[in-house]
């Protein structure tokens, strides 16, 4: 029911309620005496008290003490008084309807001031609640516009200092906003516009974050007439307080992730320079003395000595293939949100490319693949994953020992597919399987390894849905990569 329509009821129920008093009245008039009808006036103010407005109750009052003189306190129907005790009689009824109606709607003041307050505290969680939920300091601003415009059904902006200047976030979007007041507003620390007392005749109300050093403002577009109340626009100020803190909280922390992901990036950058300074080192110096010996002794070495030295050059020249192929995978693989581009492969081809890969790359290396008939295909970049099984097969070699050979098995498992790669050598150190995946970080007795192959490993499996993992073998290591066969059959299906 509309405000007006609710006013004008409660003053036409007003002389209503004493009209039935006074009826009532009238039917108790033989069987009670005065003091017995301005009871039942009393009653008709308390309900009118505790039903209408101020207002209405007062008159209905001052109607019934009017309506008890005139109709039954003689002389009858006339406002003249003969005798004190009913004047005493009409003065207890009017203090006491009066006393009363003062005290319900005392209770009723306060239980509306608790309730705004109730539902101003409800409003400043609700932001609170909805602010949290976004990330970035321009989502924040963005959020906050619209919500201060549905909850204040005024068009609002949230303006914040930038290098480049003010920028601001309005909803709606092309609201007529002030760039100048907001401006003002920061360098002075204090609201201004409707209600204020800055620049009272704006169309508008803003206020700064804070009163000091604040980095926006709120913007609130007004009609001229009426201008917000005091406790409104207190509460505007504690709506924009609560902005001002969440976009500074999303700044702060902006600053702080910026911060530590740059400290993490030189830190990783480093730690790389080193590992790529220490094993470059290896197969540049077993190139440069390959090439400087057959440059000042190249005529007095017998032919064998001359195909060992280029043999070494090829070697080591493939050894420094293989650690920039790591690093580029390394480098588009740590990219957020990588895309692979992905095919239907036959595994047993991407196995037979890396052996044949790693045979070219170890003269006289033994290498024994051995891949289950019937194998169904894989979803996968073909160049990475036998990148992937070179390393392994690479690192494989470096500690084979022994005349054993290096064998790569693929087959069916329980989850899946798996691919084994199994070597014959002094087998890992006590807590290397936790570690070997870790970036940069090379096993005990690694002489050649780039420091990053098995991490490229790790990144490649998990970024095909796989797993990869490395354990003990009586003797030597074994690497198995697995393959989830939910994830094939999806793929499949898909």
């Amino acid at each position: 029911m509309r405000r007006d329509t609710r006013e004008a009821l409660h003053w036409l129920a007003a002389p209503v309620a004493v009209a039935a008093a006074t009826g009532l009245c009238a039917w108790l008039d033989a069987r009670m005496s005065v003091a017995g009808l301005a009871l039942v006036y009393l009653v008709a103010c308390m309900l009118a008290a505790a039903l209408l407005a101020r207002g209405p109750a007062v008159v209905v009052s001052v109607l019934a003490v009017s309506a008890l003189n005139y109709f039954f306190v003689p002389p009858r129907y006339s406002f003249a008084i003969d005798d004190a005790e009913y004047w005493w009689t009409l003065a207890v009824l009017l203090a006491a309807s009066l006393g009363l109606n003062a005290l319900l709607a005392a209770v009723r003041a306060g239980r509306a001031r608790a309730e705004l307050g109730e539902a101003r505290a409800a409003e400043l969680h609700a932001l609170g609640e909805a602010l949290a939920d976004c990330r970035g300091y321009e989502a924040v601003a963005e959020r906050a516009a619209h919500w201060l415009h549905a909850s204040l059904g005024h068009a609002c902006a949230v303006f914040l200092r930038e290098d480049a200047g003010l920028r601001h976030w309005g909803a709606p979007a092309d609201g007529d906003f002030h760039a100048g007041s907001v401006t003002w507003a920061l360098e002075h620390g204090r609201p201004l516009g409707r209600g204020c007392d800055d620049w009272p005749d704006l169309p508008l109300w803003c206020a700064p974050f804070a009163p000091h050093g604040a980095a926006g403002a709120v913007q609130v577009l007004l009609p001229l007439r009426p201008r917000p109340p005091h406790d409104v626009q207190q509460h505007w100020l504690a709506l924009t307080r609560q902005v001002g803190l969440c976009l500074e909280r999303e700044r702060a922390t902006a600053s702080a992730r910026a911060a530590q992901d740059s400290a993490q990036a030189e830190a990783a950058r480093n730690t790389l320079l080193a590992s790529l300074s220490h094993d470059l080192r290896t197969p540049l110096a077993g190139i440069v003395g390959s090439a400087s010996a057959l440059r000042t002794q190249g005529d007095a070495l017998a032919p064998a000595q001359r195909q060992a030295l280029l043999a070494n050059l090829e070697n080591e020249a493939r050894d420094m293939t293989l650690l920039a192929d790591n690093i580029l995978q390394l480098a588009r693989l740590s990219q957020p949100q990588v895309q692979l581009r992905t095919e239907w492969e036959s595994l047993e081809e991407i196995l037979g490319t890396a052996v044949a890969r790693m045979r070219r790359r170890w003269d006289g290396a033994r290498l024994q693949l051995r891949v289950a008939p019937g194998l169904p295909p894989v979803r996968a970049e073909a160049c990475l994953f036998a990148q992937v099984i070179a390393n392994l097969l690479d690192n494989a070699l470096r500690h084979a020992g022994g005349s054993e050979p290096v064998v790569v098995t693929a087959g069916r498992s329980r989850e899946g597919l798996f691919v084994a790669v199994r070597d014959h050598g002094p087998g890992l150190g006590d807590a290397d399987a936790q570690l070997l995946f870790t970036r940069y970080r090379q096993g005990d007795g690694d002489g050649g390894a780039a420091g990053i192959g098995l991490a490229i490993c790790k990144l490649v499996v998990e970024a095909h849905g796989g797993t990869i993992a490395a354990r003990r073998c009586e003797p030597g290591t074994e690497f198995r990569i697995g393959l989830p066969l939910a994830a094939l059959e999806e793929e499949a299906h898909g």
